[in-house]
């Protein structure tokens, strides 16, 4: 009988040896990273932290940290993880791990590195100032935030001072603004042609120097454009090949863009479609008018007008288009906003006594026989060398109605 006990006894404890999880008290160990899952340091390096928790710790099972690279040294394991990141040498971004286990438990932290570039200039903004318009840009799944972040701000009447410099950025994320506050959201955005979440837009994204003389704009050929709480980086190589890294740090909070009105001002009972050849237009400078930090133009489309009578045609379009302070050229595309590269929305001045205006951008007839606010999509202007310009617009109006088409013609400007 002592035989038999024995031998079962021994199986017992095989049994429980070939068991790899160890429990502690019948209940398996949970380990939880409690900070980030991904960490950037800049090209110097640096010391990390990571923390953690263990859940039903086994007694004689150690916690390990493994680095997957050589440049991530002396890991200390204790209540928290510490390490160190050697500095980057070299002019290209590095990315490495720490692989942290307990048994069968494990997680991941990435471990990125800045580049050591040679920065030309070292920004740091005083003012952020920028808007988010209000519903998705068409035919996307992104919010577009226009930004500005400068050292002087803008004077109360909306204008740049001189000897200033503005960083301006068309940002585009997934996340919309939330109980009627805009904050930009955390993470990083690089430098793209396409208007989607994580792309800072080319087209309308450069640096604006001002003088007292004048006003330079430099476009963006490289940018990585990091958000976190409360605190924006940018490493930016501008087109003539000089490094700037611009710091902002305050609130991340800007004005949320919406129409006053938009409960359906249009008289469309259908979508619209047209192709206008041979029109005329005018175009009138009037400044900051709506101190966005940008200037208006005001483009008056007509189908036909008589010149000599000032009768009206046909399709008429009123085009309230945003562009950079100082600009005097309306080629470009153009999306519901404030700022530059964009186009203010159709909305209704109420003048009293029963009586309204339409202001902003509009589809409408001679006549007001019909009329509709534009208040999404696209509208993209664009000259040839006869100055011929072809305004193509694909819209929406307040009733959902689509009014696209392309209208053809020549045109005018003046000041006003």
């Amino acid at each position: 009988m002592r035989k038999i006990f024995i031998i079962l006894a021994a199986a017992l404890s095989f049994a429980a040896c070939d068991n790899d999880s160890p429990t502690h008290d019948g209940i398996a160990p949970k380990l939880t990273l409690t900070s980030e899952s991904s960490i950037w340091f800049e090209a110097e390096g640096g010391e990390g932290v990571i923390t953690y928790t263990l859940e039903n710790p086994v007694k004689g099972v150690k916690l390990k940290a493994t680095p997957s690279v050589e440049w991530i040294t002396d890991i200390t394991v204790g209540d928290s993880i510490t390490y160190l990141v050697a500095a980057n040498d070299s002019e290209e971004d590095r990315r490495g791990t720490i692989t942290v286990e307990y048994d069968k438990e494990s997680f991941s932290v990435s471990i990125m590195q800045r580049a050591n570039l040679d920065i030309d200039v070292q920004f740091t903004g005083q003012y952020l100032v920028g808007s988010l318009y209000y519903d998705k840009v068409e035919g996307t799944d992104a919010y577009s935030y226009n930004l500005i972040i400068s050292d002087k701000g803008m004077n109360q009447s909306g204008n740049l001072y001189d000897d200033a410099s503005y960083y301006i950025f068309d940002l585009y994320a997934a996340t919309p603004a939330e109980n009627g506050v805009a904050v930009i959201p955390n993470g990083e955005y690089s430098l793209g042609i396409e208007k989607k979440a994580g792309i800072i837009n080319d087209g309308n994204s450069y640096l604006v120097k001002t003088t007292s003389s004048g006003t330079t704009k430099l476009r963006y050929s490289k940018l990585r454009f990091v958000v976190s709480d409360n605190k924006i980086e940018a490493f930016i190589t501008l087109e003539n090949d000089e490094v700037h890294y611009v710091k902002y740090e305050g609130s991340l909070a800007i004005d949320y863009y919406q129409a006053d009105n938009n409960s359906g001002y249009s008289t469309l009972q259908r979508d619209y479609y047209f192709d206008i050849n041979d029109g005329l237009f005018v175009g009138a400078y009037v400044g900051n008018m709506y101190y966005s930090g940008a200037d208006t133009c005001q483009v008056y489309l007509f189908e036909e007008l008589d010149l000599e009578t000032g009768e009206e045609f046909g399709d008429e379009f009123q085009l309230d288009l945003q562009l950079p302070r100082g600009s005097k050229d309306i080629c470009g595309t153009y999306t519901p906003g404030t700022t530059a590269g964009h186009f203010l929305i159709g909305t209704m001045e109420d003048l009293g006594g029963g009586q309204f205006m339409q202001t902003n951008t509009w589809y409408m007839t001679a006549g007001y026989l019909d009329f509709a606010p534009l208040v999404n999509g696209t509208i993209t202007i664009e000259k040839d060398e006869n100055d011929l310009y072809t305004f193509t617009i694909d819209c929406v109006d307040d009733e959902g109605h689509k009014i696209s088409g392309k209208f053809r013609g020549t045109g005018q400007f003046t000041e006003w």
